[in-house]
């Protein structure tokens, strides 16, 4: 009996959500509103309803902004949820079997042909963006402008191209493969400005400005 309780010993994500959500006072509609999280999602959350959830790499983003609110780290409620809910992902080999009868009266050289054409043309519309167009940046956390926090210090969490540059009030930040990135960022009482900057190779350059407002208890 010692045994099986050392390993129920993790915290669900639950329980998590429901001490912390008790601490600061909070529900579960008005953490929807401070996150800018559908509401639904946020149940289906608390109750490990999985099939109601989106694709992981949203969960993982959602479990961010709430531990932003909530004051946990966002790496843990993740830790949480995996460990009910072990995340599967498709290997990149995951094909269908060939059947080599289906196209045996076709034309197969210009299929090929026209297969080839088709690629390069995706391949030059994919790469003008990603070299002229203007970089994108998702900003998790905060979610939204002029949002009101009680605790210090926050992480600033999003995701660039990770071809691009991002700075955080002039100062570089990196990102891992996918581009995702997360910075610690401490307040001062009153209004805290985060400038992010997204720079492209070429030089073409986004700018999106979050004002945190910071009343300590």
């Amino acid at each position: 009996m010692p045994e099986k309780q050392a390993q129920n010993s993790t915290p669900h994500l639950r329980d998590i959500l429901l001490d912390a959500l008790e601490a600061r006072g909070l529900n579960v509609q008005r953490l929807a509103e401070l996150t800018d999280i559908p509401e639904r999602y946020l149940v289906a959350l608390r109750d490990n309803e999985t099939k109601r959830l989106p694709a992981a790499p949203y969960i993982r983003g959602y479990l961010m902004k709430i531990g932003v609110v909530l004051g946990i780290d966002g790496k843990t409620l993740w830790d949480a949820y995996k460990n009910q809910n072990p995340v599967k992902t498709s290997g990149v080999e995951d094909r269908l079997p060939i059947n080599r009868f289906a196209i045996q009266n076709s034309n197969k050289k210009f299929i090929v042909l026209g297969a080839i054409l088709l690629l390069v043309i995706l391949y030059l519309v994919w790469r003008g963006n990603e070299f002229l167009g203007a970089p994108r940046i998702d900003i998790i956390s905060p979610a939204t402008n002029d949002i009101l926090v009680d605790f210090s210090p926050i992480k600033l969490v999003g995701q660039i191209n990770p071809r691009d540059k991002l700075t955080i009030n002039g100062e570089e930040v990196v990102t891992d493969q996918n581009g995702h990135f997360e910075k610690e960022f401490s307040l001062q009482d009153g209004v805290n400005t985060a400038e992010f900057k997204v720079k492209r190779f070429l030089g073409k350059e986004t700018t999106v400005v979050r004002q945190i407002i910071y009343k300590p208890q």
